[in-house]
C-alpha cells in the first residue's frame, strides 16, 4: 500500500513539477533579467566613482553602457572598452520595454538618474528612481 501510494504522489509530482525544470525559456530570462538590472547598477555606481556621466542604451533584446568622449566634459558619447561588463548578449528570447518614450538612462557624477522609468526584462521589471539612481528590483 505505502508503495503504490509513494508511485501516485511521484507521479502527481512529475506531471507538475518536472516541466518547469526543464523549461529552458524561464531560465534564460531569469538571467537575462539580473544581467539587465546588474548592469544598470553598475552603471550608476561607475558614474559616482568616475565623476562622470555613463548613459545605458536599451534595444529590444540587449543593453551598453556608454560614456562621453574623450572627456567627461564631452557630449558625444561612446561605448566603454570591453575590459567592463558593459553590454548584454543580446538574448533574441527575451526582450526588453521600457516605460518611458526614451531608450535610454543616463546617471550623472552624483548617481541621480536622467528620468524615472521602469524596464521590463521578460515577464520582470525593476524601476530607476530619478532622484536617487536608486535601481529598485521589486517595481
Amino acid at each position: 500500500m505505502e508503495l503504490v501510494l509513494v508511485m501516485v504522489l511521484l507521479g502527481i509530482l512529475s506531471v507538475f513539477a518536472l516541466p518547469r525544470f526543464f523549461d529552458l525559456g524561464a531560465y534564460k530570462e531569469r538571467g537575462f533579467f539580473d544581467e539587465t538590472l546588474n548592469a544598470v547598477r553598475y552603471a550608476q555606481k561607475l558614474a559616482v566613482a568616475r565623476g562622470c556621466p555613463v548613459r545605458v542604451r536599451f534595444s529590444s533584446h540587449g543593453y551598453s553602457l556608454h560614456q562621453p568622449q574623450p572627456d567627461c566634459g564631452s557630449s558625444s558619447f561612446a561605448s566603454l572598452p570591453d575590459s567592463y561588463p558593459v553590454s548584454s548578449n543580446a538574448e533574441s528570447a527575451v526582450s526588453i520595454s521600457l516605460s518611458s518614450g526614451a531608450n535610454n538612462a543616463t546617471f550623472d557624477a552624483l548617481g541621480r538618474a536622467s528620468r524615472n522609468m521602469t524596464v521590463t526584462v521578460g515577464s520582470r521589471s525593476f524601476g530607476i528612481v530619478q532622484e536617487t539612481g536608486f535601481v529598485d528590483p521589486g517595481s
